[in-house]
């Protein structure tokens, strides 16, 4: 195997979740950084043996907040809590072979419309027409750039509240993608509201 190949290999088996562990510390100034600019908050955890550093992050948009996490043994993780209008449940993650083969003889396939996005994930919903209107051109080309891992939508219709949970990558990543994934959970948030999913 050249080199080049070698080295283009790298970077996409780096940017997959794992189960290693990595180190967090050196990504400090970089949150600090992030929480000052977007009016946010960013607080150091240890676990119990206090062998494991984590790093929280609450990035403010409108009424809602945006929780950003990461540890040494865990990935990078979006979660946003919200109160409820609608029953609407989707999971979008990376498609694999097998999903693909099942995918293509399933009925219940939901597809955005663009090829190269649909080929990349899977989606599973209870309203797929819910789906394309809040999944726009913009938030589909950001999920692709940073080859984001999986989103899951799920309602609670007893207490009428929701959690969108999003799975990144095993790192951290840089500044400039951080800034350019929270810009992208405001716009999906927004376009939540716009179709009364939440209030």
């Amino acid at each position: 195997m050249s080199k080049e190949k070698d080295n283009n290999i790298v970077p996409t088996v780096i940017k997959g979740p794992s189960f290693g562990y990595t180190d967090n510390f050196p990504e400090r100034e970089m949150w600090k950084e992030i929480a000052k600019e977007l009016n946010g908050e960013f607080k150091i955890k240890y676990n119990s043996g206090h062998d494991l550093e984590i790093h929280n992050i609450s990035i403010p948009h409108k009424k809602w907040d945006i929780g950003i996490s990461v540890s040494d043994s865990r990935p990078l993780k979006f979660e946003i809590s919200f109160s409820s209008s609608q029953n609407f449940k989707f999971v979008l993650s990376w498609e694999d072979f097998i999903e693909r083969i099942l995918k293509k003889f399933s009925k219940s396939k939901i597809e955005i419309g663009w090829k190269e996005f649909d080929k990349h994930y899977l989606i599973k919903s209870n309203r797929p027409d819910l789906v394309k209107e809040t999944i726009t051109k913009e938030i589909q080309k950001s999920l692709l750039k940073y080859n984001v891992y999986s989103i899951s939508y799920h309602t609670d219709s007893k207490s009428r509240t929701a959690e969108l949970i999003c799975v990144i990558q095993r790192r951290a990543g840089n500044k400039e993608m951080i800034l350019e994934l929270v810009e992208m959970f405001k716009l999906l948030i927004d376009s939540l509201v716009n179709a009364r999913i939440i209030k």
